[in-house]
C-alpha cells in the first residue's frame, strides 16, 4: 500500500511537469517510464526526465515553475536543492543535476521528492504518450498523461548502461537486466529503429562497438533472482543465465546489422520479417 501511496505521489508531480500537454517537451525515462507502461515492473523511488533542446540550467528553472502549478489537489512540492550528479555508472552523460522538492499535502509535510535531471539527448522513436497505467483510479484529481521516452530509446539505453565499463568495471546495475527482460517479453519492436538507438546511444557514450550482449553472470547472479522474483514478466527467467540469453536473442542480431526490416514479437520473443 504504501508504494501505491508513493506512486500517487510522483503521479502528481508528473501531471504539474506535463500540464503543458502538447507544448510540453519535457521526457519521462527510467524506473517511471516502466511502470507508466507495465504497472507490474520494479518498483523505483525516483524520477528520471529530460527537457529535449534545452540546457540543464533552463531545464531546471522550468522544472522549478512547473513544480509549482495548481492542480487543486491540495499538494505543494517547493524546491529544496539542486545538486550537480557526476559522471559515472548513474549518469553516463555529462551533464545532470538530482533535484529535490519537499512535498506538502495541505499544510502536512510528506517528505522528499527526488528527481534525476540530464541535458538533452537525442533519440530515434517518436515520444510516446502514456496514460501511466500504474495509476490509482481517482478521477476527481487532475491528471495528465505522460510523454515517455520512445521504447527503443529505453531498450538502447539500459543495453548501453549494461556493457559500458566504469573505470575499468563491469556495471553493478542488475536493474538493467530485469528491465531488459520485461521489455522483451511485453513489447513488439522495431528492429531497424531499435539498431539505430543503441547504436546512437554506444556513440554518445563513447563505447564500441558493440558485439554480444553479456553481463556479469557470477556477480549478478543472487541480486537478480531477488529482483526478478518480484516481478511477474520475469516469472520465468529467474535464473540469471536464462534472463541472459534472452536479451541477448533480442539485442544482438541488432549489434549484427540482422534486424533492419524485422519485429521483435514479443509473444514468440524472436525477429521475425516485418
Amino acid at each position: 500500500m504504501q508504494m501505491l501511496v508513493e506512486e500517487e505521489v510522483h503521479r502528481r508531480f508528473l501531471s504539474r511537469v506535463f500540464s503543458e500537454g502538447d507544448e510540453s517537451q519535457w521526457i519521462l525515462k527510467g524506473g517511471a517510464g516502466m511502470l507508466a507502461r507495465v504497472p507490474t515492473a520494479r518498483a523505483t523511488t525516483d524520477l528520471d526526465l529530460f527537457q529535449e533542446g534545452y540546457s540543464l540550467e533552463q531545464a531546471l528553472e522550468d522544472l522549478r515553475r512547473l513544480a509549482a502549478v495548481d492542480l487543486g489537489d491540495h499538494f505543494r512540492f517547493e524546491f529544496k536543492k539542486s545538486q550537480p550528479i557526476l559522471q559515472g555508472e548513474q549518469n553516463p552523460y555529462a551533464e545532470g543535476c538530482r533535484v529535490t522538492f519537499d512535498v506538502y499535502l495541505g499544510v502536512t509535510p510528506r517528505g522528499p521528492l527526488h528527481v534525476d535531471l540530464v541535458s538533452s539527448k537525442g533519440i530515434v522513436g517518436p515520444v510516446e504518450m502514456e496514460v501511466p497505467k500504474n495509476a490509482l483510479d481517482l478521477p476527481r484529481l487532475t491528471s495528465h498523461p505522460y510523454r515517455v521516452i520512445p521504447l527503443v530509446d529505453q531498450v538502447a539505453d539500459k543495453v548501453c548502461a549494461t556493457l559500458q565499463l566504469y573505470n575499468g568495471r563491469q556495471s553493478s546495475r542488475t536493474k538493467d537486466l530485469v528491465d531488459l527482460v520485461v521489455l522483451a517479453r511485453t513489447f513488439d519492436v522495431d528492429g531497424r529503429l531499435l539498431a539505430m538507438a543503441i547504436e546512437g546511444e554506444a556513440r554518445r557514450r563513447g563505447i564500441g562497438p558493440l558485439t554480444a550482449f553479456r553481463v556479469p553472470v557470477a556477480s549478478w547472479k543472487a541480486r537478480y533472482a531477488q529482483m526478478a522474483a518480484s516481478v511477474p514478466a520475469c516469472e520465468e527467467y529467474t535464473d540469471i543465465t536464462a534472463a541472459e540469453k534472452l536479451v541477448a536473442r533480442l539485442i544482438d542480431p541488432c549489434l549484427d546489422g540482422m534486424t533492419v526490416g524485422k519485429t521483435w514479437q514479443s509473444q514468440e520473443m524472436a525477429w521475425f520479417d516485418s
